[in-house]
């Protein structure tokens, strides 16, 4: 049960009794409704929405705790978790023993290296197509 500095409602109850017997029947609806607009008028200021903030995170401060310490030990689980395939997952990949065996029909290594592969070897018989045939000798046209 909840109380207000250790006052519970037996207690709150007792006290409106004995204010009622001593401020009289005539007063009390005037007071009442003056302490009714007061408790209004508070309860609707800024400052007390800031106290029930408060008075919430005081509240579930151990909770926020534990979970925090929960959060801490997933995140260094995590962490360890990561160095661990990282460890794992280091491989020196050095290219001449790697492809020792392989076959390169597309020339893909002679690529790499800045050479071209050519599949078909030049023959002596065939024209070289690096010289046109159509031009004209400079000496011709003096």
């Amino acid at each position: 049960m909840d109380t207000l500095c250790g006052v519970g409602l037996p207690e709150l109850v007792i006290v409106a009794l004995l204010g009622f017997v001593v401020i009289g029947p005539e007063r009390s609806r005037e007071l009442a409704l003056k302490l009714g607009r007061l408790i209004s008028k508070v309860m609707r200021s800024p400052w007390f929405s800031e106290f029930q903030q408060i008075t919430n995170a005081l509240r579930n401060l151990p909770t926020t705790l534990v979970r925090m310490a929960e959060l801490e030990e997933a995140q260094a689980d995590i962490q360890r978790t990561i160095s661990d395939i990282e460890r794992d997952t280091k491989i020196e990949i050095k290219p001449d023993d790697s492809q020792q065996g392989v076959s390169d029909p597309w020339g893909i290594r002679n690529a790499a290296a800045g050479t071209t592969f050519n599949p078909e070897p030049a023959t002596s018989d065939a024209p070289d197509d690096s010289a046109p045939a159509d031009t004209p000798d400079a000496g011709e046209d003096a």
